[in-house]
C-alpha cells in the first residue's frame, strides 16, 4: 500500500491510497468466504464451496460493495497509522467502483482536532442596554391576553370596519393570466391583507359586492405577482367583530392566579422585567464574546459547520412539517432564495462553531467544567426545586446524554459568570422598551429538556 498526504488547511489531511492487486485479490477472496457461510451451495456444507462455485450463487453487486468496504476501512486505518494521525471525525471518502485483481485508489479528507489561539477574554468593555417596562408594555401585553380570549359577534347594523372578521367570495384575475375558477369562499382579516384591499371593502354591507383593482408591491411575498395589476370581485356574506372580554376580575382568574387586575398587572410587569433583565444580559454576554471570537484566531475542519447546518435543516423541516408548509413557501415568505438561505444558514452555523470553541477553550483553560460530583449534585437541586419527579431522577442520573446536558449548563452557567465578572459592563438605559419578539426569547430555558 501507497500512502500520500497533504495537509490542504491546519485542521484538513487529504489522503492519497493506493491498494496493490494482491491485497485487493485477498479482500475479495475474504468477502467471497464471507457470503460461503450464508448461501446455499447443493452439494457442499456452509463455508465448504470453492469460489469458483460460490461466484454462481451470490449477487456480484453486493460483493463489490461488501468488498469495496472491508478494503478502505482496513486501508484508511493502516494509513492513518502509517502518518501518525489522529482524525478529529470520521474522513469523507467519495470511493470509485473496484475491481477484483485490480490495484484500487482512493482518496480521503480527515478533518483534523480545531487549533484555537486566543487573545484577551478579560478586560473588555461592552454596553448592556436596560429595559425600562413602561405602563403601556404592561397594558399592550394584557391587551394581548385580552386578544387570546376574543370571541366573534355576528354584525348585521353596519359595515366593515377595522379589525373585522369578514366571510366572503373571492375572484382574483392577474393582469396576463386567465382565472375560470369559482369565487373561494374565504376567511377574511381585515387588516391583514394586499395593500389597498382593505380601503376597497370598508364599509361593504353583507350580501354586496364589489370589484376593484389593485397592484401588487414590489415586494410582496409570491414573487410572480410582485408589481402586476389584479382585479379583484368581493362578495361579502357576513361580518363578525371581535369582542374582547371585560378587563375585569373574572377575566383575571381565567388566564392567571392573579385575584385581581392590579395583582395581574403586577405579575405581569415582574415577569416581564424578569425577562427583560435576562435579555439585557444575553446581549451583552453576546457582545464580549463576539469581541472574543474576532480577537482570537479559531481554526476548525469544515465537517463542524456541515453538521451544525445538517441539524439546522433538519429542525426546520420537523418545523415545516408541524406547520404543513413546504421548504418553497418558506423561501417565498422569507423572500429569498435557496442559496441565499443556505448561505445565511452557512453563516450562522460558522459563527455558532466559532463561539463553542472559544467557549470550551476558555472554560478549559480556567477549570470551569464540572465534576462528576458537580453533575450528581445538580441532580438532586432539579430534584429538590420540582424541575424534575422522583421517577426522572431514577432514570436521568445514568444517562449519559442527560449528564451532558446538566454539565453544558453548570458550564454555561460559570462562563456567564467569568465574563461578566471579569469585564466591563457599562449599563445603558434604553428610550424604547425592549423588542416583543426578543423578549419572548429570553424566556428561561429547562436544564433537562423533556423528550
Amino acid at each position: 500500500m501507497q500512502v500520500t498526504s497533504e495537509q490542504t488547511n491546519m485542521c484538513t489531511i487529504v489522503l492519497d491510497i493506493v491498494v496493490d492487486e494482491q491485497q485487493v485479490a485477498r479482500t475479495f477472496d475474504s468477502v467471497y468466504k464471507e457470503f460461503s457461510k450464508h448461501v446455499n451451495v447443493p452439494g457442499f456444507r456452509p463455508g465448504k464451496a470453492p469460489r469458483a462455485i460460490v461466484e454462481k450463487y451470490v449477487n456480484k453487486d453486493k460483493v463489490h460493495e461488501r468488498a469495496l468496504e472491508k478494503l478502505i476501512s482496513a486501508s484508511y486505518f493502516e494509513a492513518i497509522e502509517e502518518e501518525g494521525i489522529t482524525p478529529y471525525r470520521q474522513p469523507s471518502i467519495d470511493p470509485e467502483p473496484i475491481t477484483d485483481k485490480q490495484p484500487y485508489n482512493f482518496k480521503a479528507t480527515v478533518p483534523l482536532a480545531p487549533v484555537v489561539t486566543l487573545g484577551t477574554y478579560t478586560g473588555i468593555s461592552v454596553e448592556k442596554p436596560i429595559f425600562t417596562i413602561t405602563d403601556d408594555v404592561i397594558d399592550n401585553k394584557i391587551r394581548e391576553m385580552r386578544e387570546e380570549k376574543a370571541r366573534l359577534e355576528r354584525v348585521t347594523d353596519r359595515g366593515v370596519q377595522d379589525g373585522d372578521v369578514l366571510i366572503a367570495e373571492n375572484h382574483i384575475v392577474i393582469e396576463g393570466e386567465e382565472n375560470n375558477d369559482a369565487p373561494r369562499r374565504q376567511l377574511v382579516q381585515v387588516g391583514n391583507n394586499v395593500p389597498g384591499f382593505d380601503e376597497a371593502i370598508m364599509e361593504m354591507l353583507p350580501d354586496e359586492e364589489r370589484t376593484f383593482e389593485l397592484t401588487f408591491p414590489e415586494d410582496f411575498d409570491e414573487e410572480a405577482k410582485r408589481g402586476k395589476k389584479a382585479t379583484y370581485t368581493v362578495k361579502l356574506s357576513s361580518i363578525s367583530a371581535k369582542r374582547l372580554p371585560e378587563l375585569d376580575d373574572a377575566f383575571v382568574q381565567s388566564v392567571s392566579d392573579a385575584k385581581s387586575v392590579d395583582e395581574l398587572k403586577a405579575l405581569v410587569r415582574d415577569s416581564m422585567e424578569f425577562q427583560a433583565r435576562r435579555l439585557s444580559d444575553q446581549i451583552a454576554e453576546q457582545r464580549i464574546i463576539e469581541q472574543i471570537v474576532n480577537q482570537g484566531d479559531i481554526q476548525f475542519p469544515e465537517v463542524l459547520v456541515n453538521d451544525e447546518i445538517q441539524d439546522d435543516f433538519r429542525r426546520l423541516g420537523e418545523e415545516l412539517k408541524h406547520h404543513q408548509v413546504d421548504y418553497q413557501s418558506f423561501l417565498t415568505q422569507k423572500r429569498v432564495t435557496a442559496e441565499e438561505h443556505l448561505e445565511a444558514t452557512r453563516q450562522q452555523a460558522d459563527a455558532r462553531v466559532r463561539t463553542v470553541l472559544a467557549l470550551q477553550m476558555i472554560a478549559e483553560t480556567e477549570g470551569l467544567q464540572a465534576t462528576n460530583e458537580e453533575i450528581d449534585a445538580e441532580f438532586i437541586n432539579l430534584l429538590n426545586a420540582g424541575k424534575i419527579t422522583d421517577d426522572q431522577y431514577e432514570e436521568y442520573k445514568p444517562n449519559e446524554r442527560r449528564r451532558v446536558q446538566v454539565a453544558n449548563a453548570i458550564v454555561q452557567q460559570r462562563l456567564h459568570d467569568y465574563l461578566f465578572e471579569n469585564n466591563t459592563i457599562v449599563e445603558v438605559v434604553q428610550a424604547a422598551g425592549p423588542d416583543p419578539d426578543a423578549l419572548k426569547k429570553a424566556n428561561s430555558e429547562e436544564v433537562v429538556e423533556e423528550e
